[in-house]
Protein backbone atom coordinates (compact mmCIF):
# COMPACT_ATOMS: atom_id res chain seq x y z
CA UNK A 1 0.00 0.00 0.00
CA UNK A 2 1.43 3.27 1.08
CA UNK A 3 1.17 6.04 3.36
CA UNK A 4 -0.01 9.50 2.78
CA UNK A 5 -0.18 12.89 4.84
CA UNK A 6 -2.06 15.62 4.63
CA UNK A 7 -1.84 19.37 6.61
CA UNK A 8 -4.05 22.03 6.52
CA UNK A 9 -2.87 25.39 6.38
CA UNK A 10 -4.61 28.96 6.85
CA UNK A 11 -5.05 29.55 2.90
CA UNK A 12 -2.88 26.56 1.38
CA UNK A 13 -2.95 23.18 1.94
CA UNK A 14 0.02 19.91 2.02
CA UNK A 15 -0.09 16.65 0.65
CA UNK A 16 3.04 13.93 1.14
CA UNK A 17 3.59 10.80 0.01
CA UNK A 18 6.01 7.92 -0.06
CA UNK A 19 7.16 6.13 -3.08
CA UNK A 20 6.92 2.49 -2.37
CA UNK A 21 5.27 0.43 -4.26
CA UNK A 22 4.12 -3.12 -2.40
CA UNK A 23 2.25 -5.28 -4.12
CA UNK A 24 1.65 -9.26 -4.37
CA UNK A 25 4.58 -9.91 -2.24
CA UNK A 26 6.73 -7.85 -4.72
CA UNK A 27 8.63 -4.37 -3.88
CA UNK A 28 9.18 -1.92 -6.06
CA UNK A 29 10.82 1.94 -5.97
CA UNK A 30 9.00 4.17 -8.11
CA UNK A 31 11.01 5.99 -10.94
CA UNK A 32 12.24 9.78 -10.57
CA UNK A 33 9.77 12.06 -11.14
CA UNK A 34 6.46 9.53 -10.79
CA UNK A 35 4.82 10.43 -7.75
CA UNK A 36 1.64 8.99 -5.79
CA UNK A 37 0.42 12.75 -5.67
CA UNK A 38 -1.24 13.84 -9.15
CA UNK A 39 -1.81 17.09 -10.29
CA UNK A 40 -4.66 17.54 -12.36
CA UNK A 41 -6.16 20.58 -14.16
CA UNK A 42 -7.11 22.67 -10.82
CA UNK A 43 -7.20 20.25 -7.78
CA UNK A 44 -4.27 18.08 -6.59
CA UNK A 45 -4.69 14.17 -5.83
CA UNK A 46 -3.05 11.78 -3.71
CA UNK A 47 -3.94 7.90 -3.63
CA UNK A 48 -3.04 5.14 -1.49
CA UNK A 49 -4.24 1.70 -2.24
CA UNK A 50 -3.82 -0.38 -5.34
CA UNK A 51 -1.71 1.07 -7.94
CA UNK A 52 -4.38 0.75 -10.85
CA UNK A 53 -5.97 3.87 -8.96
CA UNK A 54 -2.75 5.78 -10.03
CA UNK A 55 -2.99 4.54 -13.64
CA UNK A 56 -6.61 4.96 -14.35
CA UNK A 57 -6.52 8.78 -12.57
CA UNK A 58 -3.65 9.67 -14.11
CA UNK A 59 -5.16 8.96 -18.07
CA UNK A 60 -9.11 8.60 -17.34
CA UNK A 61 -9.78 11.64 -15.29
CA UNK A 62 -11.76 13.43 -17.02
CA UNK A 63 -14.09 16.57 -15.84
CA UNK A 64 -16.27 18.99 -17.56
CA UNK A 65 -14.40 22.16 -17.95
CA UNK A 66 -18.05 23.90 -18.52
CA UNK A 67 -19.57 23.22 -14.26
CA UNK A 68 -21.18 25.15 -12.67
CA UNK A 69 -19.76 24.95 -9.15
CA UNK A 70 -21.70 26.23 -5.93
CA UNK A 71 -18.43 26.01 -3.44
CA UNK A 72 -15.51 23.45 -3.08
CA UNK A 73 -17.83 20.89 -1.53
CA UNK A 74 -20.27 20.87 -4.28
CA UNK A 75 -17.23 19.98 -6.60
CA UNK A 76 -15.37 17.30 -4.83
CA UNK A 77 -19.30 16.07 -4.18
CA UNK A 78 -21.18 16.24 -7.86
CA UNK A 79 -18.51 16.71 -10.15
CA UNK A 80 -14.98 15.16 -8.63
CA UNK A 81 -16.22 11.93 -7.30
CA UNK A 82 -18.55 11.16 -10.09
CA UNK A 83 -15.51 12.24 -12.73
CA UNK A 84 -13.80 9.30 -11.00
CA UNK A 85 -16.37 6.68 -10.20
CA UNK A 86 -16.91 6.66 -14.07
CA UNK A 87 -12.94 6.54 -14.80
CA UNK A 88 -12.37 3.51 -12.05
CA UNK A 89 -16.49 1.72 -13.85
CA UNK A 90 -14.72 1.95 -17.57
CA UNK A 91 -11.31 0.77 -16.57
CA UNK A 92 -13.48 -2.28 -14.90
CA UNK A 93 -11.63 -1.34 -11.31
CA UNK A 94 -15.10 -0.71 -9.23
CA UNK A 95 -16.60 -3.42 -7.77
CA UNK A 96 -20.70 -3.74 -6.77
CA UNK A 97 -21.40 -5.31 -3.74
CA UNK A 98 -25.45 -5.19 -2.55
CA UNK A 99 -25.68 -2.09 -4.85
CA UNK A 100 -22.83 -0.28 -3.11
CA UNK A 101 -19.89 0.20 -5.16
CA UNK A 102 -16.36 0.56 -3.91
CA UNK A 103 -12.82 0.56 -4.84
CA UNK A 104 -9.47 -0.64 -3.32
CA UNK A 105 -7.82 3.06 -2.63
CA UNK A 106 -8.26 5.90 -0.41
CA UNK A 107 -7.55 9.45 -1.77
CA UNK A 108 -6.61 12.84 -0.17
CA UNK A 109 -7.62 15.57 -2.41
CA UNK A 110 -6.67 19.37 -2.62
CA UNK A 111 -9.29 21.48 -3.95
CA UNK A 112 -8.92 26.06 -3.75
CA UNK A 113 -6.37 24.73 -0.65
CA UNK A 114 -8.76 22.98 0.90
CA UNK A 115 -7.92 19.03 1.74
CA UNK A 116 -11.05 16.16 1.12
CA UNK A 117 -9.66 12.65 2.95
CA UNK A 118 -12.17 10.09 0.07
CA UNK A 119 -12.87 6.55 1.27
CA UNK A 120 -13.13 3.16 -0.78
CA UNK A 121 -17.21 4.11 -1.00
CA UNK A 122 -16.92 7.56 -2.17
CA UNK A 123 -17.75 9.28 0.67
CA UNK A 124 -15.49 12.48 2.09
CA UNK A 125 -14.50 14.44 4.87
CA UNK A 126 -12.92 17.31 6.52
CA UNK A 127 -10.51 16.78 9.95
CA UNK A 128 -11.48 19.58 12.44
CA UNK A 129 -7.51 19.19 13.40
CA UNK A 130 -6.50 19.83 9.78
CA UNK A 131 -4.34 16.55 9.86
CA UNK A 132 -4.69 13.50 7.59
CA UNK A 133 -3.04 10.65 7.21
CA UNK A 134 -3.62 7.32 5.13
CA UNK A 135 -2.33 4.01 3.72
CA UNK A 136 -0.99 1.02 5.48
CA UNK A 137 1.36 3.51 7.61
CA UNK A 138 -1.52 6.18 8.14
CA UNK A 139 -1.76 5.50 11.52
CA UNK A 140 1.83 5.69 12.43
CA UNK A 141 2.05 8.87 10.96
CA UNK A 142 -1.54 10.26 12.18
CA UNK A 143 0.51 9.66 15.57
CA UNK A 144 3.66 11.52 14.46
CA UNK A 145 1.89 14.55 13.16
CA UNK A 146 -0.54 15.34 15.95
CA UNK A 147 2.42 15.20 18.70
CA UNK A 148 4.30 17.71 15.55
CA UNK A 149 1.63 20.04 14.67
CA UNK A 150 0.58 22.88 16.61
CA UNK A 151 -2.13 25.80 15.96
CA UNK A 152 0.28 28.00 14.09
CA UNK A 153 2.23 26.42 11.44
CA UNK A 154 3.79 27.71 8.59
CA UNK A 155 4.29 25.85 4.87
CA UNK A 156 8.14 25.67 5.93
CA UNK A 157 7.29 24.02 9.55
CA UNK A 158 4.45 21.67 7.95
CA UNK A 159 6.50 20.49 4.89
CA UNK A 160 9.27 19.65 8.01
CA UNK A 161 6.64 17.68 9.93
CA UNK A 162 5.35 15.92 6.78
CA UNK A 163 8.50 14.55 5.84
CA UNK A 164 9.06 13.73 10.16
CA UNK A 165 5.77 11.71 9.79
CA UNK A 166 7.07 9.94 6.36
CA UNK A 167 10.11 9.39 8.15
CA UNK A 168 8.48 7.88 11.31
CA UNK A 169 5.84 5.53 9.00
CA UNK A 170 8.55 4.36 7.08
CA UNK A 171 10.59 3.11 9.95
CA UNK A 172 7.36 1.08 11.37
CA UNK A 173 5.75 0.01 7.99
CA UNK A 174 7.58 -2.36 5.23
CA UNK A 175 5.05 -0.47 2.82
CA UNK A 176 6.38 2.60 3.42
CA UNK A 177 10.04 4.18 1.91
CA UNK A 178 11.69 7.38 1.19
CA UNK A 179 11.77 9.63 -0.90
CA UNK A 180 9.39 10.97 -0.82
CA UNK A 181 6.99 14.04 -2.22
CA UNK A 182 5.62 16.70 -0.65
CA UNK A 183 3.07 19.04 -2.75
CA UNK A 184 2.00 22.60 -1.19
CA UNK A 185 -1.32 24.39 -2.89
CA UNK A 186 -2.40 27.53 -2.46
Amino acid sequence: MTTLVGIQGRNWALLGADTRIAEDGSIYQMVKGSSKILQLDDFTIACAGDVRAINILESGLKISKSTFVKNDAHFVTAYLIPAMKKAFFDAGYEKTTEGQTTHESEFLVIYHAKIYALGGDYSWIQDARGIYALGSGGQIALGALATLVGDTVNRREARAWALKALDIASKYNSDTAPPFHVVIKD
